[in-house]
């Protein structure tokens, strides 16, 4: 690992770094072991150049810059039981070899070995500006990113006469990018003195490269379901790990569910080749805010966070048996759904958009109020600092997501948005005391 840093008289600023990985020999061959990583950065601060320091006020502006970086990094961390080469394990089949009825056990190899295996790469390219007005009280950051990440290891299909139904390659491409803020206003009336704080992200997230050997990689379902549930895909040209499923189109006349065709239509019936994409549980919108407050000794901090764009599925769970969402079967009691017994063991409906929901939520995370005794007394205790406060902790969570927790819903990283009915966020009413001596 490396780092040089360069200043110029507070205006001009870079950065480059270098580092270089290995893992034991359980990930990758002694040939490809090794991964090597650059980044860069430049900046240029230029309120402190004189043009600016001598025309503008820094009651107005006191601070700009602007920031570019470049840099990679990479991934080994799927890899194991050394996938490069084909170790030999012991099969518990009985073989009989000659004439007599002697049996014993055979070894055949544990895969297909992939000497060319290596990291998974990312590159991010990073541009930002940073703003203070109003002699510091207000600052704006923005960034605009864009991170590809090349070389993704996947498990790709082989033939059948090999015995096996899968071996890992270097074979994917996934592009994010988006746009980033924060915004921070700090100030103080007499003794009181108070902050709020803003950021808001966005994210556009697509499946750029598959090896075209591999139409769509299967991710995560709610395993053992019956009948079957979506299931996510990673896919050429859309979102990592979609929810792949049958559009719902409405309930029909007779009952019965109604599905979108692949030319447009509708039916009943639908075909294999009408699934589509029905939902990302990744969002394109995450954000926050927190308030801190203060006033001889009172403090008082709210913070809240929130995100949009992001879908759950939200349909039967498996906990050793099938179980339907309860705000599923309120649809279901309602009439705003198919009748029950035409949808009981239809694993088209449970496949389908009718069981995707909009995930969007905000939730207030932390409400703490706390007081602070003043010095003069702590001191003739011989303490230095007593603090007494109450929290309330994830109490509130403002969502039209009918499930117990848009924010907890999934443990799955190949099908974010998949609720199977993990355990909600607990609400927390926190009593402390903080003493310093």
């Amino acid at each position: 690992f490396g780092r040089l840093l360069y200043n110029y008289d507070n205006r001009y600023s870079l950065q480059g770094n270098f580092r270089a990985d290995a893992f034991d020999s359980s990930k990758l061959s002694k040939d490809n072991r090794w991964g090597y990583f650059f980044s860069a950065s430049a900046g240029w601060t230029f309120s402190n150049e004189s043009f600016f320091k001598n025309n503008i006020d820094p009651s107005i502006i006191s601070f700009g810059k602007i920031r570019a970086s470049w840099g990679t990094n990479g991934n080994v961390n799927v890899l194991n039981n050394y996938a490069y080469t084909a170790g030999i394990s012991l099969n518990s089949q009985w073989y009989q070899y000659g004439a007599t009825n002697a049996a014993s056990y055979g070894s055949m190899p544990n895969g297909i070995a992939n000497p060319d295996l290596t990291w998974e790469k990312s590159q991010q390219i990073d541009l930002g500006l940073d703003l203070r007005f109003f002699s510091d009280r207000l600052s704006l950051g923005i960034d605009w990113y864009k991170k590809t990440t090349k070389d993704l290891l996947v498990s790709a299909p082989v033939m059948p006469e090999s015995g096996f139904s899968s071996m890992t390659i270097n074979a994917g491409e996934v592009e994010n990018s988006g746009l980033e803020f924060e915004l921070t206003w700090k100030d103080h009336i007499g003794d009181f003195n108070y902050s709020i704080s803003g950021n808001f992200a966005t994210l556009k997230n697509k499946v750029t490269y598959l090896d075209p050997s591999i139409e769509r990689i299967a991710g995560a379902t709610v395993e053992g379901s019956s009948p079957e549930v979506v299931r996510c895909y990673f896919e050429k040209g859309e979102p990592i790990w979609y929810m792949r499923g049958y559009k719902y189109a409405g309930r029909a006349a007779d009952g019965t569910a109604l599905y979108y065709t692949k030319d447009g239509g509708t039916t009943n019936d639908p075909q294999a080749e009408d699934m589509t994409n029905v939902g990302s549980g990744l969002p394109s919108v995450t954000y926050g805010i927190t308030l801190n407050a203060e006033y001889k000794g009172i403090d008082l901090t709210i913070f809240g966070a929130g995100e949009g764009g992001n879908d759950i599925y939200y349909g039967l769970y498996r906990t050793g048996y099938n179980n339907v969402a309860k705000g599923v079967y309120e649809d279901f009691k309602d009439g705003n759904m198919p009748t029950a017994a035409s949808v009981a063991g239809s694993g088209t409906f449970w496949r389908s958009s009718a069981m995707v929901y909009d995930g969007s939520f905000f939730k207030l995370k932390q409400i703490q109020l706390g007081y602070t005794l003043p010095k003069n007394i702590t001191r003739k205790a011989y303490m230095e600092n007593v603090r007494a406060y109450i929290s309330l902790d994830d109490f509130f969570t403002f969502t039209k997501y009918p499930g117990l927790d848009p924010e907890n819903c999934t443990q799955e990283y190949n099908c974010p948005g998949l609720d199977k009915g993990v355990y909600p966020n607990m609400r927390k009413m926190v009593l402390g005391i903080s003493v310093t001596f």
